[in-house]
């Protein structure tokens, strides 16, 4: 049996389950119904679901052995260009919940949130409000 090597976790996909748990456990309006997803909705903006986040992994940065830095990024996709309110709102919601990433569940990941930029709004061809938020996350790697 080869040696264990240290295996970062598929970021992306471990944040998408986590922040589809935060967002159905919230009991503001503009939480509910959100589609969570690595990649944007494709077609017509009026057959995209109403609200949507997009979390992107930029990759990791090695600090030490078992640990680094993941760049993050968090496309919210809500409301209209003319009527940004809800995209804005549910941006900001987001925003916060990235502080409760980081715990002691081995399953777990993100060690800590190291900054946090945004929520900004970009312009944007289609309909849809797109408001972008970044994170820098401290991950801890397993043995495997």
């Amino acid at each position: 049996m080869p040696d264990p090597i240290l295996i970062h976790d598929d970021l992306e996909l471990y944040l998408i389950r986590r922040f589809r748990e935060l967002l159905s456990s919230r009991l503001e309006p503009v939480c509910s119904d959100v589609k969570v997803d690595r990649v944007e909705p494709s077609g017509e903006s009026s057959s995209w679901p109403a609200r949507a986040l997009i979390v992107r992994d930029d990759g990791t940065t090695d600090l030490e052995l078992h640990t680094g830095e993941a760049s993050v990024g968090f496309t919210v996709l809500a409301g209209t260009k003319k009527s940004p309110k809800e995209a804005k709102d549910l941006a900001a919601i987001v925003r916060a919940l990235i502080d409760e990433l980081p715990s002691a569940d081995p399953s777990n990941p993100v060690a800590a949130v190291t900054s946090r930029f945004g929520p900004v709004m970009v312009a944007e061809n289609q309909d849809r409000a797109r408001v972008y938020i970044t994170a820098t996350l401290r991950v801890v790697a397993r043995a495997h």
